[in-house]
């Protein structure tokens, strides 16, 4: 085994506080009082499609009032099971718990170890006496490839100049720097052209644009963070993040046109209005903005393809919300960039008429990336007044602006970055009009964030260890503080304020509270996270690439199996996070996530401590391979190699090498 899978589990402490036998016994006997209940529940969720929906939080580039979101969700399935159940398969169901509203704790009811569900996957491994520690993870007897994400628009794609995801397709040379107030580069490029196809098959969406290489290998945070240099080159990723992340716009130029056409064309737009049933104000908005008066002048109902064209045609601007959620090469651009950047990547697309603006001047609360597509715009950036703002603003006018540090005309193939808080503004040509791409990410992703979850933590169970917090405030404050008492300065007062200052000062953070604050602060990415698209080479090694056959009886048989020698790793670097909370150990992913944003609830299963030390070590093994009977015993070997085979039909593992036919 080697030295990553040799740490010592984080969860060490936590074995103390595992399932008692009591807890046990009374999770059987209430488990009659709740059958009904949890029967009623799943016949509700089978007439809604088996989903709840989840309150939606916008992620878009532009956030003035009318302003929609990226998109990117989740799906839960179904939590109805198989019926039949045999002593030696039976095994703890997987439990989906609903979170409250964000920045609250999971809430939902216990983990029971005697709830039932389907025979194993691998029935000729079955052990005809009792298992010691039960896989928590619900299995299917037939674990086919989920349709749910099956995009069904197949798009003709023009062959752009600019190859994004080949690492040989950035050709560099040397930036010149605008004479400007504060530090904005203004970049050339040249990128050799490179033809990329956008097919989408069943399923998972299958990326196309991997290099030539052992893609099963990479490392994903690697492939965002390269994906990223190729669209910033000529500039290195150590540049822009030491002089202009978070701190100052900057230009990419381009010498030739085209290197955006494989994310989105008008011919794409339309196509994509005519095979899905795409909605005005959820998808698309139709906005004006005429002498200082911004409108949003949205129709109700679908949009299809003549009424957004004379919309288009009277002088509106289009803004898509969702496209990622449609075409299969600008989720797959947004996909690898989540990765780096440990958080959604939204997208929205804007197609404005000639000498045209659709959105008053703002400023938003998101990093962004345009990328010019058809025609051209003229930007105006204008200096913050308030740096890093965490809301975005609303409408501006133009009184509000001053002088603009930059006014550029971006040309198809163009990128311009400018960080969250600099008021922009954006209008077409008399005689072009422009389609954009605005690529959004950072939102929420800040210290005063982490603090929101790490404070109540804090305070918690500072009050359960110091006496002095559980003590009654004094009879007298509410007569010496408060907004009416404010002017007087008595000695009292001064004490009251100075008592009060000190126990603050002792609410300090431990280290264990801050990596529980970071959890619950990375579940939010898990909740928000486009699912994974997989490449080729993937597809024979997950479960999305599994066949199921059936014989003329009927019976069900699948072309994989795992062994103790076979070798697995994550699937993504990020596609699970263990938290601890109030003593359950849980594990969030993002494989059943929906294209849609926040569309479902987060998913999760609950874990005991030993499930919990073999997902560990798959964490800190990525992106290596590891032998399943090198991973951590889990009572006995049978127990270990059905918890990772249940991991790998979730979608959250990979195999090494393709299964042969079993």
């Amino acid at each position: 085994m080697s030295d990553k899978n040799k740490k010592v589990s984080a969860f060490a402490a936590y074995r103390g506080s595992t399932t008692s036998k009591n807890d046990v016994q009374k999770g059987t006997k209430n488990s009659d009082k709740n059958g009904a209940a949890k029967n009623n529940n799943r016949n509700l969720a089978s007439k809604n499609g088996g989903k709840q929906k989840g309150p939606p939080k916008k992620n878009g580039s532009y956030s003035d009032g009318d302003n929609g979101s990226s998109s990117s969700g989740e799906d839960e399935e179904d939590d109805s099971t198989d019926s039949s159940e045999t002593p030696a398969n039976t095994r703890e169901s997987l439990k989906r718990r609903n979170d409250d509203a964000e920045g609250s704790k999971p809430i939902g009811a216990k983990r029971t170890s005697s709830t039932p569900v389907g025979q194993s996957t691998s029935a000729a491994r079955s052990i005809q006496q009792p298992k010691a520690p039960s896989c928590p993870l619900q299995r299917r007897s037939c674990p086919l490839p989920s349709k749910k994400n099956t995009v069904p628009v197949k798009v003709e794609v023009a062959s752009p100049n600019r190859a994004l995801l080949s690492p040989q397709s950035i050709k560099k040379e040397p930036g010149d720097s605008m004479l400007c107030r504060v530090k904005i580069g203004l970049i050339k490029s040249v990128q050799p052209g490179g033809d990329v196809g956008a097919e989408a098959g069943a399923g998972q969406a299958v990326n196309r644009l991997e290099p030539c290489h052992e893609v099963h290998k990479e490392n994903s945070i690697e492939v965002g963070k390269r994906t990223l240099a190729q669209l910033i080159a000529p500039m290195t990723m150590a540049t822009f993040l030491r002089d202009h992340w978070e701190k100052s716009p900057f230009r990419v130029k381009t010498t030739t046109s085209g290197g955006f056409s494989n994310l989105i064309s008008f011919k794409m737009i339309d196509q994509m209005l005519i095979q899905n049933h795409v909605e005005y104000t959820t998808n698309i908005d139709v906005t004006s903005y005429e002498d200082g008066v911004r409108k949003t002048l949205n129709p109700d109902g679908r949009a299809l393809p003549p009424s957004v064209w004379a919309h288009y045609q009277r002088g509106c601007s289009i803004r898509i919300l969702n496209p990622s959620s449609y075409l299969v090469q600008l989720r797959q651009l947004c996909v690898k960039l989540q990765e780096f950047f440990h958080c959604l990547v939204g997208a929205n697309v804007y197609l404005t008429p000639p000498e045209s603006q659709g959105f008053a001047p703002h400023y938003d609360d998101i990093e962004a990336f345009v990328l010019q597509v058809e025609g051209k715009k003229r930007w105006r950036i204008y200096a913050p007044t308030k740096e890093l703002p965490r809301e975005s603003s609303g409408n501006l006018s133009q009184t509000e602006l001053g002088d603009p540090i930059m006014d550029i005309v971006l040309m198809p193939g163009d990128l311009l970055y400018f960080p969250r808080g600099w008021i922009h503004q954006a209008i077409t040509e008399k005689d072009s009009h422009s389609l954009h791409i605005t690529l959004s990410a950072y939102q929420q992703q800040s210290y005063a964030n982490l603090m929101e979850k790490l404070m109540p933590l804090v305070v918690k169970e500072s009050v359960e260890q110091t006496l002095k917090l559980r003590k009654g405030l004094p009879l007298d404050i509410f007569q010496n503080l408060g907004v009416a008492n404010a002017e007087w300065n008595g000695v009292h007062r001064q004490k009251l304020i100075q008592h009060i200052q000190n126990l603050a000062q002792r609410l300090v953070p431990t280290e264990g509270q801050i990596d529980r604050a970071l959890d619950q602060l990375a579940i939010k990415f898990q909740h928000e996270a486009l699912p994974p698209t997989i490449a080729p080479q993937e597809l024979k090694r997950t479960v999305f690439g599994a066949q199921a056959t059936a014989d003329r009886n009927g019976h069900c048989s699948l072309d994989y199996e795992l062994a103790e020698g076979t070798a697995v790793r994550l699937l993504r670097a990020n596609i699970v996070r263990l938290t601890v909370d109030e003593g359950v150990l849980r594990c969030y992913y993002y494989t059943d996530n929906g294209l849609e944003y926040c569309k479902y609830e987060p998913n999760f299963f609950e874990l005991e401590p030993f499930h919990g030390t073999v997902i560990e070590t798959l964490i800190h093994a990525y992106p290596d391979y590891t032998k399943i009977k090198d991973l951590p015993p889990m009572g006995n070997d049978e127990d270990r190699l059905e918890f990772v085979e249940a991991l790998w039909e979730r979608g959250i593992l990979m195999v090494e090498k393709p299964f042969k036919k079993v």
